[in-house]
């Protein structure tokens, strides 16, 4: 004798879900639990070849980001061959996995299998969202619902996308942390145009002989400031190589005082000598104009070396007479200038006289014939 198969009930909503695992047209299977740990679940039953469940999966379709953003999947069951599985999610355009229960124990264990003349055995349209608990919270047998109720039902379980309304406490409350000094210890980001003063101030700082580092609070970071190098780029090193030449040139000192605990010498005296000793950059027709200065200055027996400064003995130099300091400066002399040197020198020369002048400070030698003529001539 054959008996009947017992139907089995819909499962109502709080019972537990039935496990499934069948087969996937996208390739593969796929189970009810290894989608019930990452959030609700969307589980809709179909029918193939039907144009009204084609058009309901396109409208989930539409809603299928929305559904993954709060946290929930769609996953769709139905009595069909894979080949009706895979028309399905070709017309409808959906991603999210469309099962097949070709053997059509799901279907039994939900109780929606249903058998009519036209279609033979198929799967009762139905909808269902099981919770990540694996319980069944909501249920449609009857009619189906919107995909945006369905979307609204998967966002209160798992509460996710926030509200507006939530969002907005939660940044004043992350606000209000960062005014307490959270936020301090994180670097500020600077604009361009912030970097590039903060670059002019140190150029301006590093060409005056200032220096860098801003000032510490213990003795032992202030020496390990002045310590450190400072890194010049390759045009400064151009230009300082530059100066130095054009210092060489003018016979001036390349090397700046230091400073030293012991020295006798006041803080006025050594910003003087620091300003004195700084190379100045000369032009081209400076240079020029020294060379020839100190062309006419040899022509004319002068001395072409400026008088030294004292050594930092203490002892306070001579005031230099007021012709020491005139012969000691190099005195430009024109074309004219020079050949009237020339042509006394010459004379001097046939005149058996002394072509160079007298130092500063040297005692007169004997007097000249000039001299002693007119001595004679008094007498």
């Amino acid at each position: 004798m054959f008996t009947r198969s017992k139907a089995v009930p819909v499962p109502e909503i709080g019972a537990e879900a039935p496990e499934f695992n069948l087969p996937s047209a996208q390739g593969g299977k796929l189970g009810l639990s290894m989608r019930t740990v990452r959030g609700p679940v969307i589980v809709v039953f179909y029918r193939p070849n039907n144009d009204e469940d084609v058009a309901y999966f396109k409208a989930l379709a539409a809603k299928e980001d929305e559904i993954n953003l709060a946290a929930g999947s769609v996953v769709g069951i139905g009595i069909a061959e894979p080949d009706e599985a895979r028309a399905l999610v070709r017309e409808s355009g959906m991603k999210s996995y469309v099962l097949y229960d070709y053997v059509r124990v799901t279907s039994r264990e939900w109780g929606l299998l249903h058998k009519t003349k036209e279609l033979g055995e198929h799967s009762r349209p139905a909808v269902f969202v099981v919770g990540p608990d694996h319980k069944i919270v909501y249920a449609w047998t009857d009619e189906r619902p919107e995909p945006a109720e369905l979307l609204a039902k998967v966002s209160e379980i798992s509460g996710l996308p926030k509200p507006a309304e939530e969002e907005k406490p939660q940044k004043a409350a992350e606000s209000e942390e960062a005014a307490n000094g959270e936020a301090e210890a994180a670097p500020k980001k600077l604009s361009a145009e912030e970097r590039e003063k903060i670059k002019a101030e140190r150029r301006a700082a590093r060409e005056a002989g200032k220096s860098l580092k801003t000032s510490s609070g213990g003795e032992g970071d202030a020496n390990a400031e002045a310590s450190a190098p400072k890194k010049l780029s390759a045009e400064e090193r151009e230009k300082i190589k530059a100066e130095r030449r054009a210092a060489r040139e003018a016979g001036q000192s390349l090397k700046k005082p230091q400073d030293s605990a012991n020295a006798g010498q006041s803080d006025t005296g050594s910003e003087a000598a620091n300003e004195s000793d700084a190379p100045k950059k000369l032009t081209a027709e400076d240079r020029e104009r020294i060379k020839a200065e100190r062309r006419a200055a040899r022509e004319a027996g002068q001395s072409l070396k400026t008088p030294q400064e004292p050594a930092a003995s203490g002892e306070e130099p001579a005031a230099p007479a007021e012709g020491d300091a005139e012969s000691a400066t190099p005195k430009k002399l024109t074309a004219e200038d020079r050949e009237r040197i020339k042509a006394e020198r010459r004379a001097a020369r046939e005149a058996g006289k002394s072509v160079k002048t007298p130092s500063a400070g040297a005692k007169p030698d004997a007097p000249s014939p000039k001299t002693d003529g007119a001595s004679e001539e008094g007498e």
